[in-house]
């Protein structure tokens, strides 16, 4: 940058608060004083008549020459106002009112014009205001007196220019063509340790009060204008502005840093916090005290003349020159800011469905009433720019400094720990390095923050005005322009951001992906007698992943129970959500689905919405042809719309073009795009180019639209199997989605097609089972069975994904986490890959694999750095029209650090991960799929071939230490224009010397004196008056030797000459100079761009890298103690399981501290006993006994199993399963207006509905959320439909022992207990011989199962662990035993009738025996 760009520009209230001095010529001064009789006549004619003595007060003149008194008794005048003193009252006349208000003289100061006439009022109605009495109308309130009255007929010249008001407005009358909005007389040295002293208040006043100040152009006032005094009824609440915050903010008890914009040197020797040394105790005491001045507002007295209603309180007006605390600033007078004054930039309030929360109708007037003075030009852009981004903070750059004010300073005082600035606007602020920490903070918070950086430097804004033509406005402030917008899901950790977030994974509130979607309703039709579940709504879908540039898109129907949107949510986990607002928009039931998510598994969501139509925020730019780039064609636009996102997507140019011609519809012209948005546009996908639409929208809003779309990353989205579903006649806009995602998920599960296999049994359409790829897990699955977070914390510990996780990198983390989400089916598929997980556990592979992990551990994020060098080669904006382009940046130097370590990151990595085939290199691999990972493509493997010699190019040209101190040179074929320019310079110094040999030998005399003494002065690249000649005097030059300086005097005298032919060739080494630097400021932007040109080549090392990543991680899973290698069966007829001392993968110990108790189980098959093969599992067993523990176990064992790792249990055969149903717990969701019972029927409905031969369903004390009878009915209905009709293996745990009663004879049922010993008068005995055991002391579970079933539940027992008082347990035992007696004599009967009833489908004989228990 260069010199004047580098120098201090101050804050933003320090632009005008150094007015210039204004001399009036005797011309204008008798022009004012004409003015001022004027304007005094008309006074008098207005005031009202009064009884009291009407006097002036004397103004004193300070111009050059002085003016003469109007007034006809000074000396009474002045005792007037001497008599004013601290502690009297005074009414005070405010013309617009017409009406006199009493105060009282709380504080007298001395102005620095020598005036002691300068006091602070505090009225009736509380508010607090300081004036000069000089200018004012007043009456004296003494006891027992007449009032007196002080009219002011006259005003000095100097008054005429700057009259300060009782609200401290300020009028400064300076010229046109000299004011700038950075003042050279403001600028202070960089390294000034005093720089911005927060106490010193002279400064303060001077830098942060010019919120004050009205606008360049001002005409002299003559005379002030009071405006009318707001009443009571008209005060504003006490709170501070919450900008609608979607989180709850820390309270304002918290201790608060004093934070005032810092010093460029930082005397604090801290490393863990850079602004710690602003947070001294000294200067919160020195804030609290100025804070306290204001802390209790004054509530108006009954004596008050204006009316106020009690209904809201009152907020003082803000004082200058103090801190005023939160709730008392100028924002909180602006009547436009109060909720029930809202309205969008259509002027709509925030009750109207339409209502857009983006934009806010800014009332200029109001604003200037309320201020007392005319805005600023600085603060009218300031508000400009916060009108189109209403619901985003605004860090407005100043200098080296980004300022926070208004209501976004009340929340960087609640969230950051801030403290406010003196003055009477809420002000805070950091330095331009605090950038990404305070960001990352705010951003966490909830909140959308808007970088707004300048875009132009002084001299830029002194040129721009100099070019405005006549009769124009000139230019005030320098050009400032929305540069980024970060909210939570539109993070892209470029190189001003945090980055710290990306370490965490996504299920502990790290960084998850933007998802939009759209919703249409679809008529539900009549009911059909199959069991597939008619849809009722439709969903399109586009999820962002902004750190990696990727996108996915999708487009499904969904069942009443919204299940696949549950599921979609559960897996990906969003940060941030849009859905279509407006009455038309998001259905009631997916707003409850997604704020009962948000209060369960999704706390840091944020959940907005983008309306119908909405209005695109115009571009800030100065070129007109930029601002037609970056703008929507029209500023109404419709996100949703296909049509229009089509349109929009050819303009800007994201994917190349098909044709160089228009295309004639939005649908031509996509044959070049990525396959999946191709797809979607030519198959009729319209709700997935709607959600795409709107996601175009809000990330051009965010202006990253460019850096994300042109990675050309664009995947499908494909729900889990429809089998609840009923399947639409028109698949179209959905099978080439589904293709396309297939192929995706077998290049990332390293899936070879040739090699699939479909199951061939008597029972089933081999054709349906063919298609099945994946074992199919719904939202509630991955819950229920904590895969990815335990149900206590909402975190990752104690989870499935704890136990597996040890990858290296991020990227084989993510690769990873989807093969958990997305097990394999096909019984090749997952040998394929538990034959390479085998092989890395030991032997001479194991031992590669882990000198490779330590290589993988090198790597860091190498997807989220292919997006950063996409985005810094320029792959994301063309043609500097992106505003980053343009913004005036003064940490250069640590941005470029951050840039260069990045790349120089991804180089290592690289590197590293190159050397994985020759690490490899020489061990004999038996298994397909590692040999294919780990062998170069050459020898037929995935990894890139002659990786490190792409590598060296960017090695030998790209020096990181160099690059990182700004001395980056291109290397030679790197850049055309570099090496000619470089090549001319070299030639063009060369023809120099020639040229002064030439001279010497012919031309100068005498020759060997000009030899000796020819030299070439300013020869540096930045010198002025290049190659100038310097020789003494004595020496004979030709004539057309031009003298252009000397040094030196007498025969010491040399001369400086300039001749025409170095005057020509300096002028070609000026250019070549010019395009030299061009080069070298281009050159790091150009290594990135050829870095990106081979983007494909280091995408396909990174996935190669992640699977082997992930294989190594499963091999470390696979290697602990106790785990062993599953056998996958797939020729039986039946489905089935076996699980010889299986154990919970993620339960080591009891609850007591013991060692998990494994536990045998045998399922399903055709051989074996007849319980070993029954379908189904009746388990009972008492409370706490384990039961739940052995359905998750099993379920789990299975999701290791197809996920080709090892798992715990001494041996496991099992048949892959294609879903996975669960009933677990108890739970409701009350948004979605479902109790307890209904959650637990909707998961079982799923089940029964959904559930093939090949499925595992779990169901853990069905019917428990109703009565016993009806529970019982249900739960037995269940059963009875998973043995007839699904047949599917099922572990069912109840505690209904007439449930087990009726199917205790069935062979498809077999019985199942956990076991338990109850001790009762110092025995053991076991529970089955215990008739009533229910009155045991004690209980001790074995957690091991059992046969048969258990008479018992022990819920007493239970109740006594739990710590239920001893009466409440006796009073239990008496009534529990007396009910089994009466149940145990009386209903029997009833049992047999009920059971052979249902048998027969005799539904009058249910209802008859029904209606006797009664």
């Amino acid at each position: 940058m260069s010199g004047s760009a580098k120098k201090k520009q101050g804050t933003l209230f320090s632009f005008f608060s150094k007015p210039k001095k204004a001399t009036a010529s005797p011309a204008s001064s008798s022009a004012a004083k004409a003015k001022v009789a004027s304007t005094q006549s008309t006074l008098k004619a207005t005031s009202p008549s009064i009884k009291s003595t009407d006097v002036s007060s004397k103004s004193t003149s300070s111009s050059s020459s002085s003016s003469k008194s109007l007034s006809t008794q000074p000396t009474k005048q002045e005792k007037l106002l001497v008599a004013v003193q601290v502690g009297c009252s005074i009414s005070v006349f405010w013309p617009a009112d017409e009406e006199y208000y009493t105060a009282k003289v709380t504080a007298k100061k001395r102005q620095p014009s020598g005036s002691s006439n300068v006091v602070t009022l505090l009225y009736e109605d509380g508010e607090v205001e300081t004036i000069d009495l000089t200018n004012e109308k007043f009456k004296i309130l003494s006891q027992g007196a007449k009032p007196k009255e002080c009219e002011t007929e006259s005003l000095s010249e100097t008054e005429k220019v700057v009259s300060k008001s009782s609200k401290k407005r300020k009028v400064i009358q300076e010229s046109d063509e000299e004011e700038f909005e950075f003042d050279d007389d403001i600028e202070e040295d960089d390294d000034s340790e005093d720089e911005f002293v927060a106490d010193e208040e002279s400064e303060d006043e001077e830098e942060f009060e010019a919120m004050d100040v009205t606008d360049e152009d001002e005409e002299v006032v003559n005379k002030r204008k009071r405006p009318s005094k707001p009443a009571a009824s008209q005060a504003k609440r006490a709170k501070v502005t919450d900008l609608k915050s979607p989180k709850a903010v820390t309270s304002q008890s918290k201790a608060v840093a004093p934070f005032i914009t810092p010093p460029s040197k930082m005397k604090s020797t801290s490393a863990k916090n850079a602004f710690a040394s602003f947070a001294s105790g000294k200067k919160n005491e020195e804030n609290a005290a100025v804070s306290n001045v204001t802390q209790s507002p004054t509530q108006p007295t009954p004596s008050s003349t204006k009316k106020s209603p009690s209904s809201k309180p009152f907020v003082p007006f803000p004082q200058s020159g103090v801190v005023n605390q939160a709730g008392t600033h100028y924002h909180n007078h602006f009547k436009f800011l109060q909720p029930e004054h809202i309205r969008d930039s259509r002027n709509r309030p925030s009750s109207h469905p339409d209502y857009d929360q983006r934009t806010l109708k800014v009332d200029f007037n109001e604003m200037e009433r309320t201020m007392g003075s005319k805005i600023t030009p600085a603060q009218r852009q300031w508000w400009e720019i916060k009108s189109q981004y209403f619901d985003t903070i605004l860090l407005f750059k100043t200098g080296k400094f980004y300022e926070i004010f208004h209501m976004d300073a009340d929340v960087a005082v609640q969230v950051l720990n801030f403290s406010y600035m003196k003055g009477q606007a809420a002000h805070a602020g950091f330095p331009e390095i605090g950038y990404g920490k305070f960001t990352e903070k705010l951003v966490q918070a909830g909140y959308k923050v808007a970088r707004v950086e300048q875009t132009e430097t002084p001299d830029m804004l002194k040129e721009r005005k100099k070019n405005t033509r006549k009769g124009a406005k000139k230019p005030s402030v320098v050009n400032r322009e929305v540069c980024s917008i970060v909210s939570s899901g539109t993070r892209t950790f470029c190189y001003m951001d945090d980055i710290s977030g990306l370490n965490e994974d996504n299920s502990n509130g790290g960084i998850g992906p933007l998802l939009v979607i759209k919703e249409i309703l679809i008529d539900t039709r009549e009911p059909t007698d199959h069991d597939a579940m008619e849809p009722v709504c439709e969903y399109g879908i586009t999820i962002v992943n902004a750190a990696t540039g990727s996108i996915t898109i999708g487009q499904f129907a969904d069942d009443v129970l919204r299940g696949r949107m549950n599921t979609l949510l559960t897996k990906y986990r969003p940060s941030e959500i849009l859905v279509e607002g407006g009455a038309d928009g998001a259905s009631q039931t997916l707003n409850a689905l997604l704020q009962s998510m948000k209060n369960t598994i999704l706390p840091s969501c944020i959940i907005g919405k983008i309306n119908k139509t909405e209005t695109f925020p115009p571009s800030y730019a100065l070129d007109p042809d930029v601002r037609s780039k970056m703008e929507r064609p029209s500023a109404r636009i419709q996100p949703w719309e296909k049509d229009e996102t089509l349109s929009e997507l050819h303009r800007r140019r994201y994917y190349p073009r098909a044709s160089k011609n228009a295309p004639s519809s939005p649908e031509d012209g996509v044959d070049r795009w990525p396959e999946v948005l191709k797809a979607a546009v030519i198959g009729g996908a319209d709700l997935a180019l709607a959600s795409f639409g709107a996601a175009l929208f809000y990330l051009q809003r965010s202006l990253i639209d460019s850096d994300i779309l042109s990675m050309g990353i664009v995947k499908a989205y494909i729900p889990p199997d429809p089998a609840t579903i009923e399947k639409e006649d028109n698949q179209q806009p959905t099978t080439s989605l589904t293709q396309l995602a297939s192929e995706e998920q077998k290049l990332e599960d390293g899936i070879d097609s040739s090699e699939n296999i479909a199951f061939a049994t008597q029972d089933t359409d081999v054709s349906e089972e063919a298609e099945i790829s994946h074992l199919s897990l719904d939202g509630t699955t991955i819950a229920n069975l904590e895969l990815l977070t335990n149900l206590h914390s909402n975190t990752a510990k104690g989870s499935l994904w704890s136990k597996i996780n040890y990858t290296k990198s991020p990227f084989g983390s993510r690769l990873l986490r989807a093969w958990l989400l997305r097990p394999l089916f096909r019984k090749a598929d997952i040998d394929r890959r538990a034959d390479a997980v085998e092989e890395l556990t030991s032997g001479a592979a194991a031992a590669a694999m882990a000198e490779a992990r330590e290589a993988l551990a090198k790597c860091g994020d190498m997807e989220r750095l292919l997006s950063r060098v996409h985005s810094m080669g320029g792959g994301g904006q063309s043609g500097g029209d992106h505003p980053n382009d343009r913004a005036v940046l003064y940490e250069g130097v640590t941005h470029t650090k951050r840039k260069v370590g990045d790349f120089s990151k991804l180089l290592s990595g690289l590197r590293a991960i190159s050397r994985i085939p020759e690490i490899f290199e020489g061990i004999d691999i038996e298994s397909g799929l590692l040999q294919r990972i780990v062998r170069s493509t050459d020898d037929g493997g995935l990894f890139p071939s002659k990786l490190g010699e792409h590598l060296d190019w960017f090695f030998d040209n790209f020096d990181c230490k160099k690059a990182a101190n700004g001395n980056f040179e291109p290397a030679r074929g790197m850049d055309k224009d570099f090496d000619d320019a470089c090549d001319a310079i070299d030639r063009l110094k060369n023809e120099l010397e020639q040229y002064k040999n030439d001279m010497c030998n012919g031309f100068l005399k005498p020759s060997h004196v000009a030899k000796k003494e020819w030299k070439y002065a300013n020869t540096a690249v930045t010198s002025k008056d290049k190659y100038l000649i310097e020789l003494p005097i004595h020496v004979q030059v030709p004539n057309d030797f031009i003298v252009k300086g000397k040094r030196g005097k007498g025969a010491k005298q040399v001369n400086k000459y300039r001749t025409p032919v170095v005057e020509k060739l300096v002028q070609e080494l000026e250019h070549a100079y010019d395009v030299m630097m061009d080069g070298k400021a281009r050159g790091m932007q150009l290594v990135f761009a050829k870095f990106d040109s081979m983007r494909s080549l280091w995408a396909s090392a990174a996935q190669a890298s992640a699977m082997i990543d992930a294989l190594g991680s499963l091999a470390q899973a696979s290697s602990k103690a106790g785990y062993t290698r599953p056998l996958i069966c797939t020729s039986k007829d039946s489905p089935s399981i076996e699980i010889v001392q299986g154990r919970h993968p993620c339960v080591e110990f009891t609850h007591s501290g013991d060692d998990f108790i494994p536990n045998d189980l045998t399922m399903g098959g055709d051989g074996g006993s007849d319980s070993d093969n029954a379908r189904i599992l009746l388990l009972s067993g008492p409370n706490m006994g384990g039961k739940s523990t052995l359905l998750r176990q099993t379920c789990l064992i299975a999701i290791l199993a197809q996920i080709g790792c090892f798992v715990p249990a001494e041996k496991c055969e099992v048949t892959p399963f294609d879903r996975i149903f669960t009933r677990l717990g108890a739970s409701d969701r009350i948004l979605l207006g479902q109790s307890t019972f209904f959650v637990e029927l909707a998961e079982t409905a799923v089940a029964l509905r959904g559930a093939t031969r090949r499925s595992l369903v779990i169901m853990d004390e069905l019917g428990r959320g109703t009565s016993t009878f009806d529970g019982t009915a249900i739960a037995s209905a269940s059963v009875k439909h998973l043995v007839e009709s699904n047949k599917c293996l099922t572990l069912f745990a109840t505690h209904y022992h007439s449930l087990l009663e009726d199917w205790k004879d069935k062979p498809s049922v077999r019985l199942g207990h956990m076991e338990c010993f109850v001790e009762e008068n110092g025995t053991m005995d076991e529970s089955e011989d215990r008739e009533q055991s229910e009155k045991g002391s004690n209980i001790t579970f074995l957690y091991t199962l059992g046969e048969g079933s258990c008479p018992k539940s022990f819920g007493i027992n239970v109740a006594r662990l739990a710590g239920l008082p001893e009466e409440v347990l006796q009073k239990a035992k008496s009534v529990s035993s007396s009910f089994e007696e009466t149940m145990g004599s009386s209903t029997k009967p009833i049992k047999t009738q009920l059971s052979e009833a249902l048998e027969g489908d005799d539904m009058d004989a249910v209802d008859r025996l029904w209606q006797s228990l009664q």
